[in-house]
């Protein structure tokens, strides 16, 4: 025999579709109703319409449908059947299968009284049979219908009876045995199925421990899943009857109730099973709770990197935490950015208050002045040098520790401000919203508020260090005169030194405040912008307040060194330049312009905004002031070199064995107004075209202004120098004329020049000589202008005279042209005027003994121009000096044209 079944056969027993059912399948087989509606079935029928052979296999359709297209059943419904079995028939084909099927009706009705014809008698036999055999079940005293014998099941129903109770008293034990087994069975499948649940509390907390917080994650989810969606892994609920082995009689054995599935529901095990469950969920919840807050703690620890929080974040939300992990992380981080940068500040500016203080008590009030011009002194030749190094210089600590605190206050926002706008970019762009869950989608109020943060740490940023440098804002300063120095300025320092650092800091500023820009942070660009450009506006000031200050003990730099290329300049003159070409580079580079290659277009965005143009031009312009102005006090002042123990005052002239001693003011003043001179020729054209270059700005007032100022000082110390000599010159000849006792009325025939003339251009040719030997191209002008106040000094002199005798007037006559033609390379216009006056006066008070004089006034002035003759002759050695030779002529003016080339 054999037990194999077709699985066909089996799913049409038991009305399923599938041998492995994944839900109760209901069948209503067996029930009320006509068994044909439920086993209908027509597997190798004929087609009733003859369209084909048979009709198809039952299995092919839906049970549903099968009663709807089996002909014996009386759900058939005709619609369908042709629309299921017959979906491609055409009309023809239905027309004849009407007619087929209209001739198998009428072939089944006549055999079926074919039929009824030929069995009706067996029929009444049967009939009358069974009649009979009825009858006699109910009218015999022992027959199984009679009543009282319950229709013959009274016996049955006794002995049936006692052996049911008979089983109950020997199963009944086994029953009950086998019902505790079952228990024991199904509390040991539980833990043996439930291993992992009743693990998961030590397992997360390992998990935890350890740092493996997506490993717990994934375990409390897993641990969650079957405790929600698959409670019979975790717990033996229910259990069937029947594997338990229980009737509907035994319902409260053991506390057992069967429900109609005939599921066996114990309340007591459940109750237990269900608080061992809450026992070990709850433990497992608790480190869950621990681990959300450890994680919460991480969150706001601001150490951690940004790729660190931004997965500790993830984790967070899939626990679905009680608060946004964003918004605590953000938070911690916006409160950890202002507590830095406020500690920061506060450090920085501690460090920076007392480098100031130690720069101010190691100077002493008496030195300070001479301290201050020997750092000036260091500081222009350190700017001569390719790598300047300022820290060792006056102030150069404090300015280096404000560097540094703009540095650190720089590192704190890009440290922490970009790690912050990512995140928040994340959230913004729904990295932290759950794929499917529109509730955890970005929250406006935590959006704005992130972005209000960030804002505020760089308002906060900005707000430190404009309280730091007092700060204002550009359109109220540049309507004010040049701000004195703030407080916050390290005293003494240089300009040099000072502009570095602070060209430095601003560049420390600038690449942070480009950084944070790229970050789009909205609103930020205004106040970052304003930070700069003030802070530049306000170093601006700075630097032009400190290059003013340096130009006033800029004079006391001069050691009175001759130039060996242009001896009668000093090298001051290169310390001048260097001054001021070194600041005003720094000033272009402080006030945002960029070093271009040369031969290149200076790009748009490197130019200077007029703002600073104007401060900048305005102090340089005061600062070349200053510096001239203080050359007249240098000249006035007695000789007091920065370092007097390796300078000394006698300077040798380049090119000759000549010294010169530069304690005498006279040699002072000549060595300035050549510098002077120089200076208005080559220098200010020069460092003022590059100044026009760089900022981009018309120069050609101040170029006149300054080369007027130029011009003023010149003549200052010129015109002291010559009246100077002028007046003792003047005073020989005013004696000689006056207080010598020569009586110009009475005086005989000239024999000579008197000595007093000789004593007058003998102290000329000394002032020739002490010009030529310091500054040789102020000869020509100094003896000019000596010769002019000596005509008109001459002439009031003369004046006084009331009356010329001949004797006087030939004498004076004599004097007169030999002063004349002595100094003749050297008589101006003016002085041709005075001297035509001077002999018009004589002339005029010329006193005339007799009309007849005429002819021996005629002999007597030829006997003077003889005399003259001889005087020049025998006084030709003496006043060499007052020749003038071309040779020598051209040799001054190539020594000028080399000079000017080298300093342009």
């Amino acid at each position: 025999m054999s037990l194999e079944v077709d699985e066909a056969t089996i799913l049409k027993a038991y009305g399923l579709k599938t041998i492995e059912p994944d839900r109760w399948h209901n069948t209503n087989e067996g029930k009320d109703g006509d068994s044909n509606d439920v086993v209908a079935t027509f597997d190798g029928e004929l087609d009733p319409l003859n369209l084909r052979p048979r009709m198809p296999n039952s299995n092919d359709f839906e049970p549903e449908l099968r009663p709807q297209l089996s002909l014996s059943s009386k759900a058939f419904d005709a619609k369908v059947f042709l629309s299921q079995v017959h979906p491609d028939a055409t009309f023809a084909d239905l027309s004849r299968g009407v007619i087929h099927l209209k001739e198998s009706i009428e072939q089944r009705s006549e055999a079926l009284k074919v039929l009824v014809q030929d069995n009706f008698d067996r029929f009444v036999a049967v009939k009358a049979t069974n009649d009979g055999v009825f009858r006699e079940m109910k009218e015999l005293d022992h027959g199984p219908l009679k009543e009282g014998q319950e229709y013959g099941t009274k016996e049955l129903r006794e002995v049936l009876g006692q052996a049911s109770a008979k089983a109950d008293q020997v199963f009944m034990p086994v029953l009950e045995n086998n019902l505790k087994a079952g228990k024991l069975r199904s509390t040991l499948g539980v833990f043996e199925r439930s291993k992992f649940f009743f693990n998961l509390p030590a397992s997360l907390r390992e998990s935890v421990e350890s740092g493996r917080y997506d490993v717990a994650l994934r375990d409390y989810r897993k641990g969650k899943y079957l405790m929600s969606s698959r409670p019979g892994q975790l717990l033996a609920l229910p259990s069937t009857a029947d594997a338990l082995g229980l009737t509907s009689e035994q319902d409260a054995a053991g506390g057992n109730h069967i429900d109609e599935q005939g599921n066996v529901q114990n309340s007591k095990l459940q109750a237990q099973q269900k608080r061992v469950f809450d026992k070990v969920w709850g433990a497992a919840q608790r480190v869950m709770t621990e681990m959300e807050q450890r994680l919460f703690a991480m969150l706001r620890d601001p150490k951690r990197s940004v790729d660190e929080q931004l997965k500790t974040i993830e984790v967070v939300l899939e626990m679905s935490p009680s608060q946004d992990p964003v918004s605590v992380y953000l938070e911690s981080e916006r409160t950890h950015v202002r507590a830095l940068m406020t500690k920061t500040y506060d450090i920085c500016v501690s460090r920076v208050d007392a480098s100031r203080a130690v720069a101010s008590a190691s100077t002493s009030v008496t030195d300070e002045a001479k301290e201050r011009v020997q750092d000036l002194q260091t500081c222009l030749r350190e700017v001569r040098r390719s790598d300047p190094n300022f820290e060792a210089m006056a102030g150069g600590a404090a300015w280096k520790n404000i560097s540094i605190f703009v540095r650190r206050m720089c590192e704190v926002m890009l440290q922490n401000l970009p790690t912050y706008w990512r995140v928040v970019k994340h959230y913004l762009d729904g990295r932290f919203v759950k794929k499917g869950n529109a509730s955890t989608g970005v929250n406006d109020r935590i959006a704005s508020q992130c972005k209000s943060w960030a804002l505020e740490s760089i308002n906060e940023f900005c707000s430190l260090l404009s309280h730091f440098f007092t700060l204002t804002d550009i359109s109220i300063l540049v309507r004010r005169p040049l701000s004195p120095l703030p407080d916050w300025v390290p005293i003494p320092c240089s300009c040099s030194t000072a502009a570095t650092f602070m060209r430095t800091t601003l560049e420390d500023l600038g690449d942070t405040i480009a950084e944070m820009e790229a970050l789009n942070i909205p609103g930020s660009s205004n106040p970052l912008q304003s930070l700069l450009v003030n802070a530049r506006f306000r170093f601006t000031e700075v630097l032009c307040r400190l290059w003013q200050e340096d130009a006033q003990q800029l004079s006391s730099l001069e050691e009175w060194t001759l130039d060996p290329v242009e001896p009668s300049t000093t090298l001051f003159i290169n310390d001048i330049a260097a001054f001021h070409k070194s600041n005003a580079r720094l000033a272009y580079l402080v006030a945002g312009g960029r070093d271009s290659l040369p031969g290149t277009t200076r790009p748009k965005e490197s130019l200077v905004k007029s703002e600073f143009v104007s401060r900048i031009k305005a102090s340089f312009v005061d600062a070349f002031r200053i510096s001239l102005e203080g050359m007249v006090t240098l000249a006035f002042s007695d000789y007091n070199p920065v370092d007097a123990e390796t300078t000394t005052s006698r300077k040798v002239v380049g090119g000759s064995n000549i010294t010169i001693d530069v304690r005498e003011p006279d040699t002072r003043i000549l060595l300035s107004i050549t510098n002077v001179s120089q200076i208005q020729q080559t220098l200010i054209p020069s460092l003022l075209k590059q100044f026009s270059e760089a900022f981009q700005t018309s120069v050609t007032t101040e170029q006149k202004q300054l080369k007027e100022l130029a011009q003023r000082v010149d003549r200052t110390l010129f015109e002291d120098f010559v009246k100077r000599k002028g007046t003792s010159i003047c005073k020989i000849l005013k004696d000689g004329i006056l207080h010598s006792g020569i009586d110009w009325r009475t005086l005989p025939k000239p024999t000579e020049v008197n000595p007093f003339i000789y004593d007058a251009l003998l102290a000329m040719v000394q002032v020739h000589a002490q010009i030529r030997a310091v500054a040789k191209q102020l000869v020509d002008r100094a003896i000019t202008n000596l010769l002019d106040q000596l005509a008109r000094e001459t002439l009031k002199a003369f004046q006084q005279v009331q009356v010329f005798g001949m004797g006087g007037m030939l004498q004076a006559t004599l004097e007169i042209e030999f002063i004349h033609q002595t100094l003749s390379p050297f008589v101006s216009p003016s002085a041709e005027q005075t001297l035509k006056q001077l002999y018009e006066t004589i002339s005029e008070r010329y006193q005339r003994k007799s009309p007849d004089e005429t002819e021996l006034l005629k002999q007597e002035l030829e006997t003077v121009k003889k005399t003259l003759v001889a005087s020049r002759k025998a006084t030709a050695l003496q006043f060499l000096c007052f020749r003038r030779t071309r040779s020598s002529k051209e040799k001054e003016e190539s020594s000028s044209s080399r000079s000017k080339e080298r300093r342009e």
